[in-house]
């Protein structure tokens, strides 16, 4: 956690993050170690596919309306917006969830809740090629740090 912290403060002093986007990143880790912790515990054996399609229809439900209430209905209908979103859903969300839910129920959940916390580093370290972003060298640090504990916690 400590890694992925110094990542997130490192990049908010090249750009100006609002204080409630950093508290939302770092409560987005825990809160995502504590349903996984909880799945493991509580959870009941289903089959993926029904698990995604009742967890994204339940998101779809409050995020929807929230989302056109805050945009509206107005975005850039371009093929790039539709490949970005075909990304996001499909390999973001559904891949990416599938696996989550395989390797819980496969492996210990300790390992598997680490991973979380390459979440900010690499989304740090995939822009700073692909957006241009500068990379600050406490990021750097605070990306081998996180990469470090994750493999303490994978041993």
């Amino acid at each position: 956690m400590a890694g992925a912290l110094t990542v997130i403060l490192a990049r908010s002093g090249i750009s100006t993050e609002p204080a409630l986007g950093v508290l939302a990143a770092i409560g987005g880790l825990i809160g995502i170690t504590a349903g996984t912790l909880y799945e493991k515990r509580f959870g009941a054996t289903q089959h993926p596919v029904s698990a995604n399609i009742i967890q994204y229809g339940v998101g779809a439900l409050f995020a929807l309306p929230l989302a056109i209430f805050a945009e509206g209905l107005s975005a850039d209908w371009s093929t790039e917006f539709f490949a970005v979103m075909a990304y996001l859903i499909i390999g973001n969300s559904l891949v990416a969830i599938t696996l989550l839910l395989a390797m819980i129920r496969a492996g210990e959940v300790a390992r598997v809740s680490a991973l979380f916390y390459l979440v900010p580093p690499l989304a740090a370290l995939f822009a700073w090629p692909l957006l241009g972003e500068a990379m600050p060298p406490l990021a750097w640090a605070g990306m081998a740090l996180a990469a470090t504990g994750v493999m303490l916690a994978r041993r």
